[in-house]
């Protein structure tokens, strides 16, 4: 019998554990290539994996929001993906505060700008993804 848990992911491993695998896999992704399309499958893992956990929602939200202050390549991508189709309320205020907070990096606010977009039905960066143009 064949398996149906993607390349590299331990099924045994319980789903936070598991979904911070995937997060470590879009950010390396990213560090060694570039645009999304690279990102791609890992991006539908993690979503997949968030949708089918949505008791592990804070324990996420604390993972994802913890990548906000680093922002490593991946970062914006994996925010986004995972925001425009879940829409969680704590990731957007943790986003809105890292833009509203005085003395930031500018170069930060306008990616954070850009994540907080992704909450959006009219997000700008939506075609860049399969998944979201397909609904066209």
């Amino acid at each position: 019998m064949g398996s149906t848990t993607p390349p590299g992911e331990n099924p045994a491993a319980d789903p936070v554990t598991r979904f911070r695998g995937i997060v470590h896999d879009v950010l390396d992704t990213a560090e060694n290539s570039c645009g999304v399309e690279a990102l791609e499958q890992d991006l539908e893992r993690a979503l997949a994996l968030l949708q089918r956990n949505p008791g592990l929602r804070p324990q996420c939200e604390t993972e994802l929001v913890s990548l906000l202050d680093s922002m490593r390549e991946g970062v914006v991508e994996l925010i986004s993906f995972t925001m425009h189709e879940l829409r969680w309320p704590a990731v957007a205020e943790a986003i809105a505060s890292r833009i509203s907070a005085p003395g930031g990096n500018v170069s930060h606010l306008r990616l954070h700008e850009a994540m907080l977009d992704a909450f959006s039905d009219s997000w700008r960066e939506r075609d860049l993804y399969a998944r979201f143009r397909a609904g066209e």
